[in-house]
């Protein structure tokens, strides 16, 4: 890094998030200059961008879910079109409450009578926009996330057998290891999979290498690892 990338991390860190914007008054350069600057932070894993900003890692988890929604664009369109790829008429899917897995929905378009359940505000929006056809997990809302999770969420989520589950989490570890920081959501996931027929996780590059708070399962227990061109995992076990 250079010096003037060393005091925007240190500032980064010490406010937790910072606009584009103000970091570019602070420091007397561009716009243009400061996402430069970002994106080179961010190849070296020391912080995370938002649409207009920036966030400490430490922070990263405080993010609402409108503004992580564009984080790793690219790798969810990515990870949405491989998983297209599982797709095919007349399916019941569930998709969790991972942004990734939203990028999946516009791909439904083409498909026929597919039935689609899950516990995410956002993507029960975005399948409005294409009339299709959805189920909302009820239960307490999470403003956060934007999803239902609670007791009454996982009842109903242990009701429905479905054939095609996706799932995203905060973390993929080397050891084969799937976790996430809240406990709430996992166990709606849980549920879903004791009843689906096939199992699929995504995950972008960021999310791989790293264990959060809470294990979900183990790569072992999935049927399907979707990872974005050039990844790889490599379990110990």
């Amino acid at each position: 890094m250079n010096e003037r990338q060393k005091n925007m991390f240190d500032l980064i860190q010490q406010k937790g998030k910072i606009s584009t914007g103000k970091l570019a008054s602070l420091f007397y350069v561009s716009p243009m200059t400061v996402r430069r600057d970002l994106a080179d932070m961010e190849k070296e894993g020391l912080i995370r961008r938002y649409r207009g900003g920036a966030l400490s890692r430490m922070k990263e988890q405080e993010l609402p879910i409108a503004q992580r929604y564009d984080q790793d664009e690219q790798e969810k369109r990515i990870l949405g079109k491989k998983a297209a790829s599982l797709l095919q008429d007349h399916l019941n899917l569930f998709l969790d409450s991972s942004s990734t897995c939203s990028y999946i929905i516009p791909y439904m378009k083409e498909f026929r009578d597919l039935q689609l359940i899950t516990n995410s505000v956002i993507s029960l929006q975005i399948a409005a926009r294409y009339q299709l056809p959805a189920i909302l997990i009820g239960g307490v809302y999470d403003p956060q996330d934007m999803c239902l999770t609670g007791p009454d969420a996982v009842a109903q989520a242990e009701r429905y057998n479905v054939d095609l589950a996706f799932f995203s989490t905060r973390a993929c570890s080397d050891d084969g290891i799937i976790s996430d920081a809240s406990l709430q959501q996992l166990e709606v996931r849980k549920a879903i999979m004791r009843h689906a027929r096939r199992r699929v996780f995504l995950f972008e590059s960021a999310k791989l290498h790293q264990k959060s708070l809470y294990t979900l399962c183990h790569v072992d227990d999935i049927d399907d690892l979707l990872l974005t061109s050039g990844e790889q995992l490599h379990p110990d076990s």
